[in-house]
């Protein structure tokens, strides 16, 4: 009875083991491939508890078949998820240590005598119960913090898998607890203790989401204050500029009636044409209602004529939109700013090009940003996204333009070859 009843234990915690994995890792493939590398797991672990619970029930030889599901298991994440790396690996065996719970809560139902089903009852009760909570409290954080390589994931899996060790060797090797039930208080201990630790790793995830955001924060205030300053420098040279203009004119109407009176109508129309020059150069260009995005344009085409790069601007872009306007300005400006950087080392002045169109489409905004390049940028592994000899131009900064894609479920992708990088952005904006 009581290989049956670990036999059935066992296919519970491995069918919610399989079932946070899903939840709690970057996917690779699709559901249905994913489906049936699971589900393959699922069988050759069923074989194996059936072979040594069922067949053999030799106690002697747990140890070797506990080993084989911990390799068959702990594959798995390896097969499914998108980084194939220590980040895997945690997810794995944290797997392992949260399902614990609910054996161990099982294990006791048992010993004291509770019914066969009502103790399997429990026990996936307790599975769903913990699970709907760390999906509840920690999985978005979670999943934001599997993309960030700089945490030390190989230290971090030494947590779950010394736990996972400790409390198999007190429950189940050499002895397990329905022989030795007196066991049971250092089981719960080290659980109390995994808990504990598990808080604060989970804590941690948290803080440093929080400081990420606040960082983030702070970068965009201060972008969108540097491209107001710029909207007014840019309003404040134009206004010296007519100023300048306006002193000018009383000296240019007495050389006017001057000419008049001699009848020098060619001299005229010269000061005329001289004049409507300094009133072209000196109106201020509003490429689009939005104050900040027009101030980011201004100075990126500033900069791409000081280094003889063809400008294109076709934007129609409001001042009142949905998402963050300060956010959204800094993804303008990171993109402008990374593709006129880039632009600039073309060797061929005539491949120098930078263009910028935002059009919108019933309540959303196409945003596209092309630019020439001398080659096919690098792609980083870790994140997918470009990155360049200095680490500015197409890297963080297209790591916080993901950051404004996935916050406001936006559609992010670019597009690379030998001559051309390209960025596309569809959002709602209404």
């Amino acid at each position: 009875m009581i290989s049956m009843m670990m036999f059935w234990q066992y296919r519970i915690s491995i069918l919610f083991l399989l079932l946070f994995l899903v939840i709690f890792l970057p996917l690779r493939y699709s559901k249905w491939v994913t489906f049936l590398c699971l589900t393959g797991c699922f069988v050759i672990t069923g074989v194996m508890d059936y072979l040594y619970l069922i067949v053999g029930k030799k106690h002697e030889i747990s140890v070797f078949f506990t080993l084989g599901e911990i390799i068959v298991v702990q594959t798995a994440p390896f097969l499914i998820a998108k980084y194939r790396d220590f980040r895997a690996m945690f997810v794995g065996f944290t797997a392992a240590g949260y399902v614990l719970a609910g054996n161990i809560v099982g294990s006791i139902l048992y010993i004291a005598g509770v019914d066969f089903l009502i103790d399997l009852a429990c026990e996936s009760i307790i599975h769903l119960l913990i699970l709907g909570i760390l999906i509840w409290k920690i999985r978005e954080s979670f999943l934001i913090s599997m993309e960030n390589t700089e945490v030390q994931w190989g230290k971090l899996c030494l947590i779950p898998a010394l736990f996972y060790t400790a409390t198999y060797a007190i429950s189940t090797w050499p002895a397990n607890i329905y022989k030795q039930p007196e066991n049971l208080l250092g089981v719960c201990c080290i659980m109390a203790l995994m808990v504990s630790s598990y808080i604060m790793i989970i804590g941690m995830f948290s803080k440093q989401k929080q400081d990420e955001e606040m960082k983030r924060s702070m970068e965009y205030l201060e972008n969108y204050a540097e491209q107001l300053k710029r909207e007014a420098d840019v309003l404040r040279e134009k206004e010296t500029e007519t100023a300048v203009i306006r002193h000018d004119l009383r000296h240019y109407s007495i050389l006017i009636n001057s000419y008049l009176e001699d009848g020098r109508t060619e001299e005229i129309r010269e000061l005329l044409r001289v004049l409507n020059e300094h009133g072209e150069d000196s109106k201020s260009v509003r490429y689009c209602e939005n104050l900040a995005v027009n101030g980011i344009v201004t100075h990126c085409a500033k900069q791409a004529n000081q280094n003889s790069i063809r400008f294109d601007v076709d934007i129609e872009i409001p001042q009142k939109m949905r998402v963050n306007e300060f956010e959204f300005a800094t993804v303008v400006s990171n993109l402008l700013e990374n593709a006129v950087q880039a632009a600039a080392l073309v060797e061929n002045k005539q491949e120098r090009f930078v263009k910028i169109t935002a059009h919108g489409i019933k309540d959303k905004l196409i945003l596209e940003v092309i630019n020439g390049c001398s080659g096919k940028p690098e792609i980083s592994k870790s994140t997918g996204l470009p990155v360049s000899q200095g680490g500015r131009r197409h890297g963080y900064g297209m790591k916080s333009v993901r950051a404004f894609a996935n916050k406001n479920d936006a559609v992010f992708s670019f597009t690379a070859d030998e001559k051309n990088f390209s960025v596309k952005m569809l959002l709602k904006i209404i």
